[in-house]
C-alpha cells in the first residue's frame, strides 16, 4: 500500500529521513500541497525552487521521484536531485543517498560512500543518519562491526527522540555490548521508546516492571505494557510474547490490579514519535 509523501513512516533495515523546514511564500504553499496529496500542485511549485537553488525542494522532488508520487517513479532520476541537494549541504538528501548506495538503487552499490555519507549528515546532527551509522557499525555490513561506535550513534539519535535508536540502545545496555550495563538506563530508554508507540519497547518495559529490572516491580505496569504491546504489535513474535507474558502475570494479580491495568492501558495516548529508522 502506498503511503502520502509526507506522511511517510520510514521503516526499513536503514531508513531515508525527512526534513522539517519551515519554507516560505511559495515554499509554504509546496509543503501545503505535499501535505494534502496534491503531488501535482506540490511537482509545479518545488520544481522552480530546485531550479532556483532550493537544496530542500531538491530533497522533495527526490522524495517523489524515489517514491512515484505524483509521477513514474525513477530512482535515477531521485539520485540525481538527491545528489544536488547533498552537495548544498541538505542532510536528509544525503542519508536518503546513502541508503541507495547502501542497497545499490538508482545508484550503483558502494558501501564506502554510503557511510561517507550518513558520516557527514550524522555529524551535521540529522538523527536518521546518525541511526543509519550506528546500524552499520552494529550490522558490520558496511563497515568493520564496531558496538563502541554504535552506541555512540545509537546515543545521539536516541537525545533526538528517535524511538528505535532510543530500544536498540537499550539492548545494548542492557547486554553490556559497546557500553557499560546499567538496568537503569535501559528502562528508562525502553519507557521513552514505548510511550512513542513502539510495540517491541512496550513489550520489554512490560519484562522490567516484571522482574523489577532497572525499576521498582509493578504488576500493574508490566500487564498495562503487554497489554499495549499485543495490541500494537504488527509482528507475530512480539504479539505473541506480549499476549503470553500478559497472561501469565495477570494470575499473580488481584481483581482491582487487573482492572486497574486495564484502565491505564485504555488511557494511555503515544507520545508523537519523531522521524526514526527501523532496524
Amino acid at each position: 500500500m502506498r503511503t502520502g509523501l509526507a506522511a511517510l513512516i520510514l521503516v526499513a533495515i536503514a531508513a531515508p529521513a525527512i526534513a522539517q523546514p519551515a519554507p516560505p511564500n511559495e515554499g509554504k504553499r509546496a509543503l501545503d500541497a505535499l501535505q494534502s496529496g496534491d503531488h501535482a500542485t506540490a511537482l509545479s511549485l518545488f520544481r522552480p525552487l530546485a531550479e532556483a537553488g532550493d537544496p530542500y525542494a531538491m530533497f522533495v522532488i527526490g522524495q517523489m521521484y524515489e517514491q512515484g508520487a505524483g509521477m513514474p517513479r525513477n530512482l535515477r532520476e531521485a539520485a540525481r536531485y538527491y545528489e544536488r541537494a547533498a552537495a548544498l549541504g541538505e542532510t536528509s538528501a544525503m542519508t536518503n543517498l546513502g541508503l541507495m548506495y547502501e542497497n545499490g538503487r538508482g545508484v550503483p552499490q558502494d558501501f564506502k560512500e554510503a557511510m561517507r555519507l550518513y558520516a557527514i549528515a550524522a555529524e551535521g546532527g540529522n538523527a536518521v543518519a546518525q541511526a543509519n551509522l550506528a546500524n552499520a557499525y552494529r550490522e558490520g555490513k558496511l563497515v568493520e562491526r564496531n558496538d563502541a561506535e554504535a552506541a555512540k550513534w545509537l546515543r545521539k539519535a536516541a537525545a533526538q527522540g528517535d524511538a528505535i535508536a532510543q530500544f536498540n540502545l537499550a539492548r545494548m545496555i542492557e547486554t553490556g555490548a559497546g557500553v557499560a550495563r546499567d538496568d537503569k538506563e535501559a528502562a528508562a530508554l525502553y519507557a521513552s521508546a514505548a510511550d512513542a508507540g513502539l510495540a517491541s519497547a512496550q513489550l520489554n518495559l512490560g519484562v522490567a516492571y516484571a522482574s523489577g529490572r532497572g525499576l521498582a516491580k509493578s504488576s500493574v505496569e508490566a500487564y498495562r505494557w503487554f497489554n499495549l504491546a499485543a495490541a500494537a504489535a504488527d509482528d507475530d513474535i512480539t504479539r505473541d510474547n506480549a499476549a503470553r507474558n500478559r497472561d501469565a502475570i495477570v494470575q499473580t494479580m488481584t481483581r482491582e490490579e487487573i482492572a486497574r491495568a486495564q484502565a491505564l492501558a485504555r488511557e494511555w495516548k503515544p507520545r508523537s514519535p519523531s522521524t526514526g529508522s527501523a532496524r
